[in-house]
């Protein structure tokens, strides 16, 4: 018997350990539904790299060799629920406890302590921000009607304002007009999921800025966070769409902290997880939380406006009814906010929205690969 199970036995004398040979052992608990499957492997460290082999009785055991427990979590119909490669005692021992005690209920709505808004850097009205233009016309020509959309982009140009450009622009965490930034203020053609002519705005670096470039390029339209072509309020003199009654209520809320009863208020699910991470918990069973994430997301939640995630949702199954042969069911997909911080696997966790089967917006934290993102003015308040 390995020393790993050993301990466990020692520890856990409650507990059923049937040993299936040397190096696995399955794990239950009168009361508990489900086991624990642990299988011992030993990392043996060399010169060119690691390897594991399966532990074996009367494996002698070398300096560079380490015994990891490769615990697997099942309930009582053999479900997966968790999986992960410890080599600590005390995370086995810790593991173990977790599995034996029932969830802590995830927090009803969501409340947070209101906070001052942030005072963004001044600048001089007198000073007219740098907008250089790279225009080239001829990438429009493959489109139907490119005659038109030629007359559209001159308009779209014309229609500019680069003091509300400034105005609207992004902000980074001192306060300062986000360098090196873009936002896509207009798109050419019909709608698709394939680049497509667009017009965009790119900042230059802190030292030059108020300072950007105008350009047409060939982009994922969805694949940028700050997409303004539905949104010309932010970039050009025409005014932004009046506030509505919903809308004032919503806001109200939202400078009180209440934001489940502004997200309430305007229809908006808010999914377990983003519950339990917005009040410091765990949103994922056995799994610790990454100490930035629920101060990342309550920044977020303060930000957010309600008001405006069903009709930019809308917006996007629309568009993709558009681009799609086959046109996507209410409920078949989703959008990430953003992407919390610190992590370097392809797929990542974010805050995320969507609409269900009836067509009603929710929010929550998502796993996602996908570069593609529901646009900043559909959900935060830009005001």
């Amino acid at each position: 018997m390995n020393s790993l199970i050993t301990q466990l036995s020692q520890q856990f004398p409650d507990f059923r350990i049937d040993h299936k040979d040397a190096a696995r052992a399955l794990i239950t608990k009168a009361g508990v539904d489900g086991a624990m499957e642990v299988e011992i492997m030993i990392h043996h460290q060399a010169p060119g790299g690691f390897s594991a082999t399966r532990y074996e009785e009367g494996m002698d055991l070398g300096a560079g060799d380490l015994p990891h427990a490769w615990v697997t979590l099942r309930d009582g119909k053999r479900n997966f629920i968790h999986h992960e490669v410890t080599c600590a005692p005390s995370r086995l021992q810790q593991l173990i406890t977790e599995w034996c005690e029932e969830p802590e209920p995830a927090p009803a709505t969501i409340r947070l302590k209101p906070t001052p808004a942030a005072i963004a850097d001044s600048w001089d009205p007198a000073t007219q921000p740098i907008i250089k233009q790279d225009i080239d016309p001829a990438m429009l020509g493959g489109l139907p009607d490119a005659s038109a959309v030629a007359k559209q982009l001159q308009t779209d140009l014309a229609n500019l304002d680069p003091m509300r450009v400034l105005q609207s622009w992004p902000r980074d965490e001192r306060g300062r007009l986000a360098a090196r930034t873009t936002a896509i203020l207009a798109a050419y053609g019909p709608a698709t999921r394939k680049r497509q002519p667009c017009l965009l705005i790119r900042s230059a670096m802190q030292s030059k800025m108020p300072g950007w470039e105008l350009l047409l390029s060939q982009e994922f339209l969805y694949n940028q966070r700050h997409q303004w072509s539905d949104s010309p309020w932010l970039w050009t003199a025409q005014p932004a769409l009046p506030t509505g009654r919903l809308e004032q209520q919503a806001r109200k809320l939202m400078s009180q902290g209440k934001v489940g009863e502004a997200c309430e208020l305007c229809g908006v699910q808010l999914g377990e997880k983003v519950r339990r991470l917005s009040a410091g918990m765990s949103f994922q069973r056995f799994e610790p939380v990454n100490e930035a994430w629920p101060d990342e997301l309550r920044m977020a939640l303060r930000q957010l406006a309600p008001w405006r995630l069903s009709t930019g949702l809308q917006g996007i199954q629309q568009h993709l009814v558009q681009s799609n042969r086959k046109p996507p069911k209410l409920g078949s997909w989703e959008r990430k906010l953003f992407w919390l911080s610190g992590q370097r696997s392809q797929v990542r966790w974010g805050l995320g929205a969507g609409l269900d089967a009836q067509g009603s917006p929710w929010l929550d934290l998502i796993a996602t690969a996908s570069n593609e993102h529901l646009p900043e003015p559909d959900w935060k308040n830009l005001a």
